[in-house]
Parts: structure tokens; C-alpha cells; sequence
């Protein structure tokens, strides 16, 4: 039942409008401006049917002073008034009331009134709502989670950001096809709402990445147990759904405040958390704090950087792009066919020179540029792999340290041609299989 607050000195007047709106509507009457503030700061009312003329407090005051609190601002206000006056109608709806209701009432009026401001604000909210969820999964997007979490930090409550991320979910979608993904995602989505309280902020980035902020825990054995069980479920489920072993998810854990006093700093340590579970075999979780003195660090303002199975088989032209599994695969098999006929090989690595804050949706143009490059540039027998978000490994067969030198720069220089207008620097190294052909070990950059 919809809940209106009426505010007016006159008790009469209280007592005739309550009598009207009691079979719809839960009533609350109060007799002052002060007595409706005291009100509101236990209670939010869906409307308030407010007087202009009390005293000591008046109707404008009182409409001022809950306009300026954002916790009361967008509750819906109807003036009730015996004035008259356009005046003074037009300075109401000046100072934010809805409506404007003349005394005495008729009941008919009212009740009309307060229905469509009451529908029309629901309609509002229910639009408002909307554009701060998710539209796949109908999780909050990461506007309105970074909004919210930030609200939680102002007021110095404890909280652990977990960064979440499906390892190999492109594999899904490849072999499987949008439609199955899109219902591993929604899947996924209800095993977080399943691990998170009602106040609790679960958010979906996008693609296969996720947030679930824990408002006042700071005890890392609960969130421990909160990241095991989200692990083991979606393994769980995606073996009822047989898709067993094809998907994973890795999580990294940052704590408020050791780990950080704000929003993107907890974002980026998070971040790295799960960078490092990424980099050492996924599925698995890893708070921050955990990070060991002198192990590989990368910037943490360059966000989601992580080391992805891109699962691509591309016959079309050039380069053969493989998985990284397969990948490892063929270089056992290289590496044994260069030591039994003697023939050079040469590993290269290409890298996108990133600085400091550098965007991510740069990051990721200049390296599809980059993999464009190398189907073009090199043959069909060479094998490649995108390593990671920014660095692409290719293995050259019957090719020295100067072939290799050539193959780069015609491939830098295709890279310059087709990247993006704020495309990145590239850099690379060489070196020969030299435990199989001897050759010299230094890498050339």
C-alpha cells in the first residue's frame, strides 16, 4: 500500500483527509514542518501532501529543506492551500512541488491528483532504474555501481570489492554460439545475486566481467568463503548445463580502507589481484594484500589487463592464430623438428609500449591492429598467438636473427600503416631456439 504523508496545523483538515485516502493509501498525519522532517529522516513516504500556511515553519520552508537533502529530494510534493492567488501557485510549482491542491477539497479532486503524481514519479523511477541496469542481466552497470560504492566509502563503511572475471568464456561463445553465452552470462549473473545480501552492490562491467562489492565486511575469511562458493557453483552449473570444464572464474580482492580510500583505487588493486590469479592458472581468488614483495608489477591504472585464451583458428590468410594450449603444443613440436634437421627457428615477441593511465579501448584498437598486421604480413607455416592484452608471440621456421629483423619491421611498418589514429608504440625481441640449434641467445629488441 502506497504511503502519503500529509502535513497541515489544522487537525480537522488532517482528520477529513485522512478519513478520504485510509482505504488506499497507509496515512500519516503530523501537525508542523518540524514534526514532517523529524518524520522523514525515520521514513520515506511515496507523497506528501503539504500546507503552505503553518507557523513557525511554513509550507515553502519545509518544501526547501526537503529538496536540499538528496536522500528526501525526489519525493513528490502536492501544496495544499485556501490561496487562491496564480502567484502563489506559481512560486509552489517554482520550488519543486508537483501539484497544487485548493482548500477546502474536494475528495474526487484529490484523490485524482495524488494518483497521477503517485503513477507518474512511479513511471519516473521505474525509467531511472532502468538506465542504471544492466540490460542483459539486469545487474547494475558500472555508472551507477561506481555511484553507489562511492556513497558506501563517504560514509566510512568497511567493505571488499571483488573483482570478477569468466576465464575462457570466449570459447562458449565460439563454439557454442551468442545465444548460449548470453545464457552462461545470465546464469553466472544469478549466482552472484544468490551470494550477495540485500545491500550488497553486484554490478556487470560488460562482456564477461563483474563487480561484487560486500558493504561492512571486512573479514577476509567471510569473503573467502563468499569467492570459494561462487567458484565451485558456477562449476556446478556448468556442468549441469554440459558445458563441464570449458569455463572457470577467477577473482581478485581488494579491502576498504587498507587497500584503498577510494573508488579507483580499490578498482585498480582489485584489478591487479586478479591480474596475478589470471597469470598463474585461474580459477581461483587472491586478495591484493597477498601480493608478494619484488613479483611483477604493471600499472595498475591499466585496468583488466590479463593474460586470455583467445581460442581463434584463422586459415584466411597469413599467419596461423592458435590457442595457447595448442600453441604450446606446436612449439614442442617445432622445437623437435629444429633439433632433428638443424633448421633455425626464431620465438619473437611484439609489445604495445603502454604508459600510465593509458585507456583501454585504445589498448585493445592498436592490438587488433597489431594482429592484422602479422595475418598479413607473414606466411602461412609461421604460428602466432595474442599472448595477452597487449603482446603477440610468433615462432618464424627456417628463419635467422636477420630474417627475423626483416620480418619485424614489415610488420611494424603494415602496424603503422592500419593502426588507429592513437595507435600505440610497438617494440619486439628475438631470439633462436638455441638449446636446439645452437645459435647465439641474445635477444635482440
Amino acid at each position: 500500500m502506497r504511503h502519503i504523508l500529509i502535513v497541515d496545523d489544522n487537525k480537522t483538515n488532517l482528520i477529513m483527509a485522512r478519513q478520504e485516502l485510509k482505504e488506499e493509501y497507509e496515512v500519516t498525519p503530523v501537525i508542523s514542518g518540524e514534526q514532517a522532517i523529524q518524520f522523514l529522516e525515520k521514513r520515506i513516504p511515496d507523497l506528501i501532501l503539504l500546507d503552505i500556511n503553518m507557523p513557525v515553519m511554513d509550507g515553502k520552508e519545509t518544501l526547501t529543506k526537503i529538496k536540499s537533502n538528496p536522500a528526501w529530494s525526489t519525493i513528490p510534493v502536492i501544496f495544499l492551500t485556501s490561496d487562491e492567488s496564480s502567484e502563489t501557485e506559481a512560486e509552489c510549482l517554482r520550488l519543486g512541488a508537483e501539484d497544487y491542491i485548493r482548500k477546502p477539497f474536494v475528495s474526487k479532486v484529490m484523490k485524482s491528483r495524488i494518483e497521477r503524481v503517485i503513477n507518474t514519479r512511479s513511471r519516473t523511477n521505474d525509467y531511472i532504474d532502468l538506465a542504471r541496469r544492466d540490460a542483459l542481466t539486469g545487474l547494475y552497470n558500472r555508472k551507477y555501481t561506481e555511484e553507489l560504492i562511492r556513497k558506501s566509502l563517504e560514509g566510512g563503511t568497511q567493505g571488499m570489492m571483488f573483482m570478477i572475471d569468466l576465464d575462457n568464456f570466449k570459447l562458449i561463445n565460439d563454439k557454442m554460439g551468442h545465444a548460449e553465452g548470453d545464457k552462461v552470462i545470465r546464469m553466472f549473473s544469478d549466482i552472484l545475486r544468490q551470494y550477495a545480501r540485500s545491500n550488497d552492490i553486484v554490478c556487470r562491467l560488460g562482456g564477461d566481467e563483474f563487480i561484487l562489492y560486500l558493504v561492512g565486511v571486512g573479514d577476509r575469511k567471510i569473503a573467502s568463503e563468499r569467492a570459494k562458493s561462487i567458484i565451485n557453483t558456477l562449476d556446478a552449473r556448468l556442468d549441469e548445463m554440459g558445458y563441464s570444464k570449458t569455463c572457470s572464474v577467477s577473482v581478485g580482492i581488494a579491502i576498504y580502507p587498507q587497500d584503498g580510500d577510494n573508488f579507483q583505487t580499490l578498482y585498480n588493486n582489485a584489478d591487479r589481484a586478479l591480474y596475478l590469479v589470471k597469470k598463474n592458472g585461474k580459477n581461483a581468488y587472491r586478495f591484493y594484500s597477498d601480493e608478494e614483495d619484488g613479483s611483477e608489477v604493471l600499472p595498475s591504472s591499466l585496468s583488466n589487463i590479463r593474460y586470455l585464451i583467445e581460442g581463434r583458428q584463422d586459415y584466411s590468410q597469413g599467419i596461423y592464430n592458435v590457442m595457447y594450449d595448442e600453441f604450446r603444443y606446436i612449439f614442442n613440436f617445432i622445437s623437435r623438428y629444429a633439433s632433428r634437421n638443424k633448421k633455425p627457428v626464431q620465438l619473437m615477441l611484439f609489445t604495445l609500449q603502454c604508459d600510465i593511465g593509458t585507456d583501454k579501448d585504445r589498448v585493445i584498437r592498436s592490438m587488433d591492429a597489431l594482429e592484422s598486421a602479422a595475418a598479413v604480413s607473414l606466411r602461412m607455416v609461421d604460428v602466432g598467438n595474442r599472448f595477452s592484452d597487449k603482446q603477440y608471440v610468433i615462432i618464424l621456421l627456417d628463419a635467422d636473427m636477420d630474417s627475423a629483423k626483416q620480418v619485424a619491421m614489415r610488420l611494424i611498418s603494415k602496424y603503422e600503416l592500419i593502426k588507429p589514429e592513437d595507435g600505440l608504440r610497438v617494440q619486439y625481441e628475438s631470439c633462436p631456439l638455441r638449446f636446439h640449434i645452437g645459435e647465439d641467445s641474445n635477444p635482440e629488441t
